[in-house]
């Protein structure tokens, strides 16, 4: 007996928004995600995402020109 369509968890919340960075999604997928994604922990999960990715190309840039 659900009362409303089902929340994803942080990892599924991860994914969709990793997914979403290489603009690659099924509109299937999509329409899942629209449904069961909580707008407050899509933005954190972009921050965060976005903050790792900034951090990783940092340290590649870092390490392929010597300081």
């Amino acid at each position: 007996m659900s009362t409303g369509p089902r929340q994803a968890g942080f990892w599924a919340t991860m994914k969709a928004v990793l997914w979403s960075f290489a603009g690659i999604r099924r509109r299937r997928d999509y329409s899942q995600d629209a449904e069961s994604l909580n707008p407050l922990a899509v933005v954190v999960a972009g921050v965060l995402g976005g903050l790792v990715f900034v951090l990783v190309l940092v340290a590649v840039v870092n390490w392929i020109v010597p300081g």
